[in-house]
């Protein structure tokens, strides 16, 4: 079961590093605009700290860290985003997103540990749920950015989340 996680995450970080050099290299956004619409990226670099760091001491706690956004920028973004053109590259992204999360949760839930996925959890809902509420702020409040850089009109979003 740990070959099919480092082999997740080997995949996750090779999408990683292809999406930030899209956003950074092709489309050259400023950073800030990196982040808040590519936050796909800082959420996969921070599964994937929390996966080195199981690696090396065994601890599930910094696994589940990442949990909270890799469903919410992965998981939704599946959702959210059309199956078409250039969002298939995106739409990939968003299932590997998806696999390495149930893979963290598998093998936390099939070990019983509940503590580090609880405490895992509580520390990622923490950090990362000020994170979101930044990254969708941001994005309501400049859709002609969204437009331009997604290519998606934010409205339509907010027409699919029921706003």
């Amino acid at each position: 079961m740990l070959k099919i996680g480092i082999i997740l995450a080997a995949i996750l970080l090779l999408v990683t590093v292809n999406s930030t050099y899209f956003f950074l290299g092709i489309s050259k956004v400023k950073p800030i605009e990196w982040i808040v619409f590519n936050a796909c990226a800082p959420s996969n670099i921070a599964y994937l700290i929390g996966f080195t760091v199981f690696l090396l001491t065994k601890n599930r706690t910094a696994l589940q860290i990442s949990i909270l956004p890799l469903f919410f920028f992965g998981g939704l973004g599946l959702y959210l985003f059309p199956w078409s053109g250039y969002n298939l590259i995106a739409q990939f992204s968003h299932i590997i997103m998806v696999l390495n999360m149930a893979w963290a949760l598998y093998t936390t839930l099939a070990a019983g540990d509940y503590k580090a996925l609880s405490l895992g959890l509580l520390i990622g809902i923490g950090i990362f749920a000020p994170f979101i509420n930044y990254q969708q702020t941001y994005a309501h409040t400049h859709p002609e950015a969204c437009q331009k850089i997604l290519g998606v009109n934010i409205e339509d979003f907010q027409k699919k989340m029921g706003q």
